[in-house]
């Protein structure tokens, strides 16, 4: 017999919450992925990116007229799903 110590309730490994993780990771996932495949969401992502990138378009072009010694500034605009998401 090994002489290591378990702290986990053999007789009833779901009272220890090793199911309810698994369900809990498997439903996030599914949801994820439908969101991923979500055309609205598609298009709500493709909106954000533009009218950022038209934004700082209309910005860079004011501060260029103020400040011909201005250098445009290119933010990051291609935002995915992934980067509101855990």
């Amino acid at each position: 017999m090994s002489k290591k110590k378990s702290y986990m309730d053999v007789d009833n490994i779901l009272s220890e919450g090793i199911y309810d993780k698994f369900v809990d990771k498997i439903a996030n996932m599914i949801a994820k992925s439908n969101l991923k495949k979500d055309k609205k969401i598609k298009k709500d992502l493709n909106n954000l990116n533009k009218d950022i990138k038209d934004l700082w378009d209309n910005f860079n072009e004011r501060a260029k007229e103020i400040d011909p010694d201005y250098k445009t500034y290119k933010p990051k605009t291609n935002y995915k799903l992934s980067d509101f998401l855990d």
